[in-house]
């Protein structure tokens, strides 16, 4: 069969839709509402099937996004991943003589990426967004437009299409993409409309057509990147179905969602809860005669539709409470027969607040077990050790939580520079394998450090208490260091030293004193732990270098500085000895 052309292409796309992407809008609507913090008007509709439409209107028009701030802690914290000791990329130095140095891949995606100055900043804000809403989004890396000479680089540009902007596809072969942008054009009667972009990407070309006036599409360009392969990639999610020749997937926060309908469904209910039931509703017994209608209402007559008129001083009750709430109520004593006014005259309805508290407790729990399904309940504003409800923090779960979206940034980044790279050097470096070794590289982190300096330290506190291993103790303590002091690291590259280079930390001075007098430990070491701060701080002055060292070549340092302590002891000691001997020969001489 013939490959169609991008313009029929385009044609077939919009007049159909891939079958998959129903669900894959879907999927990304029950996320959006709550990321986005909009209304759930289905869930409240379907919590209140037979209320009236008035109260369903209230309850939505007063509806507060409290679930949105579950999701916005989780996107901060896995932002985080690019503050991890081990996250780097690595660029290649040795450039094929074609490439000039200010054009290299490092130069233009690292430190001049249109928008967000670089790639990385693009990962951890919109890509790590994108992929967490809408795991099916795609991720195509786009011109916007073709240089005006034939000497100036090519400058590609990610674009992410939501599942609402993909048209049609047929995966590895061709995509029909709607952007996001749009053209502002102002007809002759001065109304401005803004027109559709669409982008057709196959393996060879990539084609940009602008919608016009008439409703129809003109080609604006398009470019033969033949590079074999379609640069389109899905920005990363779990696998939930394969279907029509496509995968559909699930994004990695989609088991918080659950916990997050019911708590915006009870959370509306409290709402409606505190409104009934928490303010104060006066009840004021009188007996005053409304001054229009004389306690007859109906003496009104009637309006122009033959309705009894309404009275508009007391609402048809005949009666006024006589005062405002800061007046003086006149209460008219009873006839005679009549049953007395009750005294007070003014009280206040009695209601029970329990069912409101109760349901505060159950909308906080539904948003910690949201936090808790991504292993990330320590976000969450309650305690974590609330007595019977809060788990333990497992490091292990976590970690593999967070390793799986930095296995999808890592693997759409190294996707765009791929795509980049042949965009900007196919025609200048022709030889494919010199091309492939211009690629950076760039390895998953591993120590993320994404719990809080002051979990941390409860933590510490909790093996200190229950004595473990001194050893995991002071990795913890190190772990603590580099997440306290991140925006300082010269401070905190000085406490790891500190914890690393103390050949007997977590003991104290008087178990020291001990093994040292006993011939356990040398006297070296012993003097290395009693002056480890100020020999590391002395250390880190006389070399620029001393954070990348290697421990042995730390560690030679240390002795080194024991070595002049132990000279300035024996110096001492000759000096001490000395001055004795001369007293006691003064004292021999003068007997």
């Amino acid at each position: 069969m013939q490959t169609p052309t991008t313009a029929e292409l385009l044609k077939y796309a919009i007049s159909t839709q891939h079958p998959n992407i129903t669900t894959c809008k879907e999927f990304a609507e029950k996320i959006a509402v709550h990321a986005q913090g909009k209304t759930p008007r289905k869930l409240i509709g379907e919590r209140r099937p037979n209320e009236s439409e008035a109260t369903k209107k209230y309850r939505e028009n007063i509806f507060v996004p409290i679930t949105q701030e579950a999701i916005t802690k989780v996107l901060n914290s896995l932002s985080k991943i690019r503050r991890s000791q081990d996250w780097i990329i690595q660029h290649e130095k040795d450039l094929p003589k074609q490439v000039k140095s200010d054009e290299s891949l490092e130069n233009y995606f690292d430190y001049n990426y249109p928008q967000f100055t670089s790639l990385t900043n693009w990962a951890f804000s919109e890509l790590l967004h994108r992929s967490l809403i809408d795991a099916n989004s795609l991720c195509a890396v786009v011109l916007k437009d073709l240089p005006e000479s034939a000497g100036e680089y090519l400058k590609p540009q990610v674009e992410l299409f939501s599942s609402e902007q993909i048209m049609n596809y047929d995966v590895g072969e061709w995509y029909v993409l709607k952007s996001a942008d749009t053209i502002q054009e102002r007809a002759n009667n001065g109304v401005v409309y803004n027109r559709e972009i669409y982008y057709v990407i196959t393996k060879t070309t990539i084609a940009r057509y602008n919608q016009t006036t008439n409703g129809n599409y003109t080609l604006q360009f398009e470019y033969n990147h033949n590079m074999g392969f379609t640069p389109v990639c899905k920005v990363g999610g779990i696998y939930f179905d394969r279907k029509n020749n496509d995968t559909v997937q699930v994004s990695r926060i989609a088991s918080m969602i659950p916990f997050l309908d019911e708590a915006a469904r009870e959370y509306s209910d409290l709402q409606a809860e505190i409104v009934q039931h928490i303010f104060s509703e006066k009840i004021v017994y009188t007996s005053n005669e409304c001054p229009v209608c004389k306690a007859n209402p109906l003496s009104l007559g009637k309006d122009e539709n033959g309705n009894p008129k309404t009275c508009t001083k007391c609402n048809g009750a005949g009666r006024v409470s006589g005062a405002s709430p800061y007046g003086v109520w006149e209460v008219t004593m009873g006839n005679f027969g009549e049953n007395p006014v009750p005294t007070p005259a003014i009280a206040y309805v009695q209601k029970g607040t329990e069912i409101a508290r109760l349901q505060n407790d159950r909308v906080n729990e539904h948003i910690y077990k949201s936090l808790s399904s991504v292993n990330m309940e320590f976000l969450a504003q309650s305690p974590l050790n609330q007595s019977g409800r809060a788990k333990e923090i497992d490091k292990d779960e976590l970690d593999n939580f967070v390793n799986s979206v930095a296995e999808d940034i890592v693997f759409v980044m190294d996707f765009v520079y791929k795509c980049g790279n042949e965009y900007r050097y196919s025609r200048i470096v022709p030889d494919k394998e010199a091309r492939q070794k211009m690629l950076p590289k760039i390895p998953v982190p591993e120590r993320f450090g994404l719990l809080s300096s002051s979990v941390i330290m409860r933590e510490i506190q909790s093996a200190k208490s229950a004595r473990v291993n001194p050893v995991l103790v002071k990795n913890m303590e190190i772990d603590y260091a580099m997440k306290n002091f991140n925006a300082n690291p010269e401070i905190a590259y000085e406490l790891q030293s500190v914890f690393e280079l103390d050949p007997f930390y977590g003991f104290t001075q008087q178990e020291k004193i001990a093994m040292v007098n006993s011939n356990g430990i040398t006297e070296t070491d012993y003097i290395i732990s009693c002056n480890i701060a100020q020999f590391v701080q002395k250390a880190m002055k006389e070399f620029d270098d001393f954070n990348t060292r290697t421990f042995a070549q730390k560690r030679q340092i240390m002795e080194n500085y024991a070595e002049e302590v132990k000279q300035a002891n024996s110096v001492k000691e000759a000096i001490y000895s000395d001055t004795v001997n001369d007293i006691d020969n003064a004292d021999d001489t003068q007997e």
